[in-house]
């Protein structure tokens, strides 16, 4: 599987009292090379119809990703390195294929920070 793009991991901050607003803060569960970060490799497609109509998504909003990284579950912001375009993570589904294990997304693109 061939993944070209790096996405930097946010997730929502719990028990945040002085705001009402989602705040997401970086999520530093994976390691790469021994060192904790926020960086995942990743490969972003458009999703096919059937996966914008079955996931509720918008046509042009609606993304399929694949990636190894176990740690990123629903909810989770994507922030793509070098193009700074924003996807949160609406569905999350396991390919256990042994040593060819792998994660499908569902993605739903944001036009604007969080």
């Amino acid at each position: 599987m061939f993944f070209d793009k790096t996405a930097f991991v946010s997730a929502l901050q719990r028990n945040n009292p002085t705001s009402d607003k989602e705040i997401f803060t970086s999520y530093s569960g994976f390691v790469i090379g021994g060192v904790q970060s926020s960086a995942i490799k990743i490969n972003i497609q458009p999703a096919s119809s059937e996966m914008t109509a079955i996931s509720d998504g918008e046509v042009f909003k609606t993304y399929s990703a694949f990636t190894t990284a176990s740690g990123v579950v629903d909810g989770m912001l994507l922030t793509m390195s070098g193009t700074n375009a924003i996807y949160r993570v609406r569905g999350r589904q396991v390919f256990d294929y042994r040593a060819g294990q792998h994660y499908e997304l569902t993605l739903a693109k944001s036009d604007v920070n969080p």
